[in-house]
């Protein structure tokens, strides 16, 4: 029994050893999932506006701005009756 633990103790800081120097390798905070590393692209934070036309709301790259007027489609900038190039 007492073999069993005493492995046991060293699996256990053999473990948190290996979790140390990984995490160093890593450059991550303690506590990061696998499943988090994978969102940590920083992204820009992008402002979303109203269409014009529906009401819709659309990040900016996604739409059109025609004349100070921002719509989620060059559709609805046609639709509203802006000159389309």
């Amino acid at each position: 029994m007492g073999r069993i633990l005493f492995f046991l103790g060293l699996a256990l800081v053999a473990w948190v050893l290996f979790k140390s120097w990984q995490r160093k390798q890593l450059g991550d905070k303690p506590g990061v999932g696998a499943q988090q590393k994978g969102n940590l692209g920083r992204k820009t934070q992008e402002e979303i506006m109203p269409c014009q036309h529906c009401g819709a709301y659309s990040p900016m790259s996604e739409g059109v701005m025609m004349q100070g007027r921002f719509y989620c489609g060059m559709e609805h900038a046609k639709a509203a009756g802006e000159k389309v190039h």
